[in-house]
């Protein structure tokens, strides 16, 4: 049996270093070394007995040191084996993109005159300190004021008459706190009627001033 330890030994000792050296073997490949150098042990050991000379002994020993060789083998470079590596991280997910801001619809009122006039009535004032309220909370919007008349008179009054109306809402909207170059004051006299000049409720409502977002 002292042959057989330093056999075990001589073959742990030859496990260990050729794990050392590099990638350790398979189990499999190692209990297949183990099962033929201890078998080989085995059958030597089995041959030195008195009862050697028959065979028996030799397969006895033969057998035995197979089964403890090769479990020895798999047993050592199982333990040897380098754990796999872990498996790669997941790819960095890509950050959803920010919805884009929701602009403000902006609708602003228009504003009436009384007849022959361009000077901002009592109501219009409710009216355009909304709108410059509203202007106010988007600064980078541009506006176009934009003067009408009823029919009655002539083109060139009502051209100038319009004009007038335009640059007193903007100059009211101004001293509110919009910027007054976002503000572009335009006159188109008496074109462009929203109803009819044929009736006084139909004149009142032609002579106002508009206030249209550009770009909107």
């Amino acid at each position: 049996m002292t042959l057989m330890r330093v056999i075990a030994a001589g073959l742990v000792a030859v496990l260990i270093s050729a794990c050392a050296s590099g990638e350790a073997p398979k189990p499999w490949v190692c209990a297949l070394i183990g099962a033929g150098v201890l078998g080989g042990g085995g059958a030597a050991i089995g041959a030195e007995t008195k009862h050697g000379h028959n065979g028996g002994a030799i397969a006895a020993g033969a057998a035995i040191g197979a089964v403890v060789g090769g479990a020895t083998g798999y047993a050592i470079c199982s333990a040897l084996q380098k754990p796999p590596p872990p498996p790669p991280p997941p790819p960095p997910q890509k950050a959803a993109p920010a919805p884009p801001p929701v602009k403000e619809k902006i609708v602003l009122r228009g504003v009436n005159f009384d007849f022959d006039k361009a000077t901002i009535r009592p109501d219009a004032k409710v009216i355009l300190d909304e709108a410059a309220a509203i202007l106010k909370r988007n600064p980078d919007v541009m506006i176009n004021v934009d003067g009408y008349t009823d029919g009655i008179g002539t083109k060139e009054y009502n051209q100038k008459l319009s004009e007038r109306r335009a640059a007193s809402v903007a100059d009211y909207l101004g001293k509110a706190g919009v910027d007054r170059s976002h503000l572009t004051p335009r006159g188109f006299g008496l074109t462009n009627p929203v109803d009819t000049n044929k009736t006084k409720e139909g004149r009142a409502k032609n002579r106002r001033v508009e206030l249209l977002v550009q770009g909107q």
